[in-house]
């Protein structure tokens, strides 16, 4: 189970540091975004539902953004 979490914690840090990454790079930096990107790393658990869900939407925005140029 830990072994799980560690898994999941991994991923979403993955998706957190792009999309951090991606809003440094292509916009303005937001730093309320940005905190709610980073708050479960912060916490040391795993992301709730609408913490992934909002870290694959702010992903998905920047990559649009990088796609369009």
């Amino acid at each position: 189970m830990a072994e799980n979490q560690g898994k999941t914690i991994m991923n979403y840090a993955s998706i957190a540091i792009a999309a951090v990454e991606a809003l440094v790079e292509n916009g303005p930096v937001i730093v309320e975004d940005i905190s709610a990107l980073l708050k479960p790393l912060k916490e040391g658990r795993a992301p709730t539902a609408d913490e992934w869900d909002f870290a694959e939407k702010q992903l998905d925005a920047a990559n649009a953004a990088v796609q369009a140029g």
